[in-house]
């Protein structure tokens, strides 16, 4: 019986994989939202993978795993044990609604030093220097200043805000 499961590309081959699996007559899936970011006080966009190194194939595992396991651009199925990770095509539907209504992931346009304010989660109202944010992840890593020392702490990007703006 076919079912939905998470496969693991080699780096960067996402495109390529899905591509040769399609042509096996393997049914996959990989979601990609348009990146926003700013260059030089211009915004740009790319398109980048919702899921970097991961995609979703349709297949009857006991029959097909491994021709999805030895195929081009292909890492390996991923699994829990020896158990491979099915995927309830409830949340597939849900991603591919949630990206067709929201196709645009705005990349921060902080820069390291700038002094942030945390707006939510357990650091909630704390000031904080932005450090770096994570490529192609919707986080960032910001230093905390709290009891007279200096911690790292990654939140969510959409947690923070300019400090000056937060007064």
């Amino acid at each position: 019986m076919q079912k939905w499961y998470i496969v693991m590309a080699k780096p960067r081959q996402e495109h390529f994989s899905t591509s040769f699996l399609g042509q096996a007559g393997i049914e996959t899936y990989y979601p990609e939202v348009n990146e926003c970011f700013n260059v030089r006080g211009r915004r740009r966009f790319r398109r980048s993978g919702l899921f970097p190194g991961y995609f979703f194939a349709r297949f009857d595992y006991e029959r097909e795993h491994r021709i999805i396991s030895y195929s081009r651009g292909v890492r390996k199925v991923v699994a829990f044990g020896h158990i491979p990770a099915e995927v309830d095509p409830g949340l597939l539907r849900e991603i591919q609604e949630s990206i067709r209504v929201r196709d645009i992931v705005q990349v921060p346009s902080f820069r390291p030093g700038d002094v942030v304010r945390i707006n939510s989660g357990p650091f909630a109202g704390i000031r904080a220097v932005f450090e770096s944010a994570m490529p192609r992840k919707e986080r960032a890593v910001v230093l905390l200043h709290v009891l007279s020392c200096q911690s790292r702490a990654v939140v969510q990007v959409s947690d923070i805000e300019d400090f000056s703006e937060a007064v």
